[in-house]
Parts: structure tokens; C-alpha cells; sequence
């Protein structure tokens, strides 16, 4: 029991960390391309190095820093012309992906790969009650990259799941932002709607629509973000 114990603390320890550094990430606290100090991390947060490390390995994983052997961890080097190249990408694979999967897949295939937004977004049917957007985060990913993976076509698939460590970070501010997340949650019902009736124009011009507008907001954030670290203010742009 004293064991189960232990690692319940080490676990739960680790999960607080996380979740402080990765709203430091959010708010830019670090420069972005800055290598990450985990000793004076540490010390920032009051705790060992031990789960600074395992934080900042599951940060590397969602986007928001990146890990070069032998060095270290970084902050992501952005900056919103990057941004809106990256959004310009997924959208042209997101629409690649959709019209084949309308052509391609099974009633049963589409019928799974809608249930994975389905399943989660039914748990909690009101919006504005949702307090883990980490998990609709995770269920937007999956639900984008099951439509890839019914579109029979394996180097969109490949492309878009390299596409998503490079947005990660975004997608996350992107469901946790009050002013885009119930536009956002709904957009994909419209999509679902779509990928049923296999109605490759309306899907295409919705997922057009929402990349747009997860893309604008991402480059928005990334402006006031920088404004703050270099110019100590909130963009005006």
C-alpha cells in the first residue's frame, strides 16, 4: 500500500508540474528557441528535477517545447508567419483527406471515425461546462486523423500526423480559449454532418472555414505573445 501511495504523490506531482509549465509555455514565459533550465525550473517550482523532466517530456510530446538529444529541451521557435503556413498546410491535407475519405471509406468506417468526436462530446453535452478541454483537444486530433486514415491514402496520413506535433500547441489554446472553443466544438458537428451525407464540397468549404479561423486566432496568440516577451504589451495587431 505504502508503494501505491508513493507513486500516486509521484504521479500527481508530476501532473501538477505539467500543467504549471505548460500554462508558462502558453503565456510565453520562455523566449521562444530558448533552451529550458530545468535546474532553475525546478527551483522555480519548489520541486525536484525528477518530474521537471517527465513534465517536460510530455510537453515535447503535445508541441509545446521540442527535444534535441544531447542538449536539451527548447521552447518552440514560432512565429506567426510559421503559424499561418502551418494552418495553410493542414488545410489543403484536411480537404485531400475528407474528399477521399467521402469516396473511399465504408458506411461502417465513417460511422467509427464519427463516433470518436461523438462519444466525447456526449459525455458533456453542455459547452460551457467543459473544464478539460485537454481531452476534446485529444479527441479533435484523433477524430481529423481517423478521416486520414479512411482516406486510403498512407503519405496524407503520414503528413498530417508530422503536421500535428507542429500544431499541438495550438489546437490546445485553440479549445481552452473561451472565444473560440464553442465555435470551434460546434464547427465539427457541421463536419460530422458532412462526412455522413459524403458531401465532399460542404465538407471541404467547412473544414476551409475552421482551419481559417483556428489558424487566425493561433497567429493572434502568437503576436500578443511575442509582443509581451519583447515589448512588455499586448499586441495591437
Amino acid at each position: 500500500m505504502v508503494v501505491v501511495k508513493k507513486k500516486s504523490r509521484s504521479a500527481d506531482s508530476v501532473e501538477k508540474v505539467y500543467e504549471k509549465v505548460k500554462l508558462l509555455a502558453i503565456d510565453y514565459h520562455f523566449r521562444p528557441g530558448e533552451r529550458v533550465n530545468e535546474v532553475e525550473l525546478a527551483g522555480q517550482l519548489g520541486v525536484s528535477r525528477t518530474p521537471v523532466r517527465e513534465a517536460l517530456n510530455r510537453l515535447s510530446k503535445d508541441g509545446f517545447m521540442s527535444f534535441v538529444p544531447n542538449r536539451g529541451f527548447y521552447a518552440r521557435d514560432i512565429t506567426p508567419e510559421g503559424v499561418r503556413e502551418l494552418y495553410e498546410v493542414r488545410m489543403v491535407i484536411e480537404q485531400a483527406t475528407f474528399r477521399f475519405a467521402c469516396q473511399r471509406a465504408s458506411d461502417e468506417e465513417i460511422a467509427a471515425t464519427t463516433a470518436i468526436w461523438e462519444e466525447v462530446s456526449q459525455k458533456q453535452q453542455d459547452v460551457s461546462e467543459i473544464s478539460d478541454w485537454s481531452t476534446i483537444a485529444q479527441a479533435d486530433e484523433r477524430f481529423h486523423m481517423e478521416i486520414a486514415h479512411i482516406s486510403k491514402n498512407s503519405q496524407l496520413y503520414d503528413m498530417l500526423d508530422s503536421l500535428n506535433s507542429l500544431i499541438r500547441f495550438f489546437r490546445r489554446i485553440d479549445l481552452e480559449t473561451p472565444s473560440r472553443r464553442n465555435n470551434a466544438y460546434h464547427e465539427h458537428v457541421e463536419i460530422i454532418s458532412a462526412l455522413r451525407q459524403r458531401d465532399v464540397q460542404k465538407g471541404m468549404l467547412l473544414i476551409e472555414r475552421h482551419v481559417s479561423l483556428s489558424s487566425e486566432h493561433a497567429v493572434e496568440v502568437t503576436k500578443e505573445g511575442l509582443a509581451r516577451i519583447y515589448f512588455g504589451k499586448k499586441s495591437s495587431v
